[in-house]
């Protein structure tokens, strides 16, 4: 028991390092997103009342989010930390499913709905762990929760980790993805 109590000091911080966040920075707003995906950062709109176009910035690493056809929700352009990213919905009919590519990424990453036509819970095939992302309270696309070693994974893959949850919340659950 002695021994399990002082390694606890060391697993604390492995503990919380493996969690994240993202959360509407003002309730009932959903152009503006506070993010902690492996660094704390922000996704906002670039221009109010328009969901094309989108700044990321996390752990002090600056970029954008761009839709690859205005007003198409199913493919998306992750500029950030010097790489190009591919955020596609697998099939054209549903956005339950994506795959991440492009930049320094060696294989693509898997982003599915753990159940078919709910977006309330993600799981992420990751380039070095899994992740899932589910919302804190049901049906509540405002606040999320993260789980896995965010650490271990490049910008690319965080910055898409921090933007599911927004296309959620502020595309999907608003009807503009048909």
């Amino acid at each position: 028991m002695k021994k399990l109590l002082f390694l606890l000091p060391f697993l604390f911080p492995l503990l919380l390092s493996a969690q994240g966040s993202v959360r509407t920075t003002y309730s009932s707003s959903y152009d503006r997103w506070d993010v902690n995906v492996g660094g704390s950062g922000t996704i906002s709109t670039t221009y109010s009342d328009s969901y094309d176009n989108w700044q990321v910035s996390i752990g002090g690493i600056s970029g954008t989010i761009r839709a690859v056809f205005m007003n198409d929700y199913s493919g998306w352009d992750i500029s950030i930390g010097g790489q190009t990213y591919r955020l596609k919905s697998t099939y054209s009919s549903t956005y339950s499913s994506w795959e991440l590519s492009g930049g320094d990424l060696k294989s693509s990453v898997k982003i599915r709905s753990v159940y078919s036509n709910t977006y309330d819970n993600w799981d992420v095939d990751g380039a070095t762990t899994d992740i899932n992302i589910r919302t804190t309270y049901s049906k509540s696309f405002d606040n999320w929760s993260i789980s896995g070693n965010l650490e271990k994974e490049n910008i690319g893959v965080k910055a898409a980790i921090g933007f599911i949850p927004v296309f959620v919340g502020a595309i999907y659950d608003k009807g503009l993805a048909k």
